[in-house]
């Protein structure tokens, strides 16, 4: 087994993180995208060197740690700096939340497959995508629910 240098790992996993897990894979790219990921890669070691931190190698890969809460990722909305909208997983569902000055509101909730529904609605033109309430929000939501590789905590039901 042929050991990877760590800026190479360091990139993909930049690379992963930004965009989540997408075509072509790492290993799959052409040289020229993976050295421009490389170079940010290397970019962030020096920074990080520049704060006394040092990337080492530890041995094989570790498990991925099971998310310990409900939330999946946190924004602060614009122009609003009391108000936080966050997307959540919980019981098989995501959830669309809204929390300004420690009250939450719930926006909606839905499973991946009604945004698949909606989705086609979108992409086939259907004039019933109009009439979907936040529709845009959803969508974003499940991007960031894929992006983040947290498609599985919902079920897809």
């Amino acid at each position: 087994m042929t050991v990877r240098p760590l800026r190479d790992i360091l990139a993909e996993c930049m690379r992963r993180e930004r965009y989540g897990l997408i075509r072509p894979l790492w290993a799959d790219a052409d040289d020229d995208s993976r050295e421009e990921v490389r170079r940010r890669a290397d970019h962030l070691i020096r920074i990080l060197a520049d704060y006394g931190v040092q990337m080492v190698r530890a041995g094989e890969p570790a498990p991925a740690d099971t998310p310990a809460g409900p939330t999946i990722v946190a924004n602060q909305v614009y122009a609003q700096p009391e108000t936080v909208r966050e997307v959540r997983v919980d019981a098989g569902k995501f959830s669309i939340v809204t929390i300004k000055g420690g009250e939450t509101t719930v926006e909606q909730t839905f499973t991946l497959n009604d945004v698949m529904l909606n989705a086609g609605l979108v992409l086939s033109g259907d004039p019933a995508a109009k009439t979907i309430k936040d529709l845009g929000k959803q969508l974003a939501a499940v991007e960031e629910i894929y992006r983040l590789g947290a498609a599985s905590a919902g079920g897809g039901k």
